[in-house]
């Protein structure tokens, strides 16, 4: 009992704070994600999920095999006569394994920051300052859950400064190296944002500067810099383009914060292409999306490309049927190429006719084809590996159901 305690009271503790805030009458928001349902692969047993080594994300409809979930707490903490604004934003987060009834989780402290809203005159007159632990501005492929560009964690920063043709951001973060406690690296992120470039179009240009960092008695920190160019088109067929061109050195070599694990002469080029669009008048929706990733880490250089899409079909305002197709391959040089197709189709009832209604509960099917290299690649017990559920076997499928939704 005294663990089960320890192991709850930050989450008491936090929901404390916020009914006492309530109770003095500061305004509270209330909001968050979960996603959790159950299923079977067709060898038997729990459901399945298929992901292919080497690939920064996996297709997630009726791919997904935990239960996942954030709640985020917020409010107004003070309001000036001059329009300056302060705000306190926190958010807990949790993933259990959908096991079984209890499955005890001590919550993930993912968000904890204050924000100032309208802190000054002239351009800094829609200015915002922060400090905490916050999600930095992070930019994702929905139907892969693929993080592209993420430079969260704890820092601070000022946004939103009026350069006339441009949003100038930024902001200084703080990571530590969680394998090795004497370890820390600062990453220096500046962005322009709102560039307009053609009608509907705009551009966002940033620059992720990481300091190298000696420690006494630990591996140096390589210094290193992450660079994006991204184009926004907005207003097509009901839905949005965005392409996001990277390139990344040393630490940083990823989707930004530190790599720790980097050295000083790896590399990263990446290309990410995503659309979404409901035309009007039509019963469709979808989003599309492709990959291509270039990395020379250790010595070893590596190649990953993914393609997919899901399209929906909506008989009614709240019944549709999504289709998810998804290919990855990952070729590191001198080594056999991996590869993995994986297919799904999920009739789904929603709360609303959008691509992004929510919730959704659904069910699904899910059918998954790997190669051979795919498979010795594999960790090993996982889903695609010969000593997974599917054993020798280099495909597999798996049937559900799932709920997922945001408020």
């Amino acid at each position: 009992m005294r663990s089960r305690t320890l192991k709850t009271l930050p989450a008491a503790l936090a929901l404390a704070f916020f009914a006492s805030a309530a109770h003095a009458g500061l305004p509270i928001d209330f909001g968050g994600y979960f996603r959790s349902g159950f299923g079977t692969s067709s060898q038997g047993g729990k459901e399945a999920c298929f992901g292919l080594a080497g690939a920064g994300s996996k297709f997630r409809l009726g791919n997904e095999c935990e239960t996942y979930g954030e709640l985020a707490f917020g409010g107004e903490a003070y309001k000036g006569q001059n329009g300056l604004g302060i705000r306190i934003n926190t958010r807990l987060a949790f993933a259990v394994n959908q096991d079984q009834d209890w499955e005890q989780f001590s919550p993930a402290w993912r968000e904890m920051n204050v924000v100032a809203e309208n802190i000054g005159t002239g351009a800094f007159s829609k200015a915002k300052a922060w400090v905490g632990k916050r999600f930095y501005d992070r930019q994702d492929v929905h139907i892969s859950d693929y993080y592209f560009w993420n430079n969260s964690g704890p820092g601070a920063g000022l946004e939103n400064i009026d350069l006339g043709p441009a949003k100038l951001a930024y902001a200084i973060v703080r990571n530590a190296d969680t394998g090795n406690s004497g370890r820390t690296a600062l990453a220096h992120d500046i962005r322009l944002s709102g560039i307009k470039v053609n009608p509907d179009g705009e551009l966002t240009l940033g620059a992720q500067i990481n300091q190298k960092r000696v420690v006494t008695g630990a591996p140096t920190v390589a210094g290193g810099h992450l660079l994006n160019i991204m184009h926004t088109q907005n207003n097509l067929m009901g839905g949005f383009n965005k392409l996001d061109l990277q390139y990344g050195k040393g630490s940083g070599v990823g989707t930004g914060g530190i790599n720790f694990g980097a050295t000083s002469d790896d590399t990263v080029m990446r290309v990410v292409e995503q659309v979404m669009v409901q035309p009007s008048g039509t019963k469709w929706s979808g989003m599309g999306t492709v990959v291509y990733q270039d990395t020379k880490s250790a010595g070893v250089h590596t190649k990953w490309t993914s393609i997919g899409v899901r399209p929906i079909y909506h008989f009614h305002e709240n019944y549709n049927l999504a289709v998810e197709v998804g290919h990855d391959t990952v070729k590191p040089d001198g080594a056999a190429s991996r590869s993995l197709t994986k297919f799904t189709i999920a009739p789904q009832l929603a709360a609303g006719g959008s691509f992004w209604s929510r919730p959704v509960l659904r069910a699904y099917y899910t059918y998954a084809k790997w190669n051979s290299a795919a498979q010795a690649a594999a960790a090993a017990g996982t889903p695609l590996s010969a000593t997974g559920v599917f054993g020798a076997n280099t495909s597999g499928s798996t049937v559900g159901f799932q709920v997922e939704t945001w408020w």
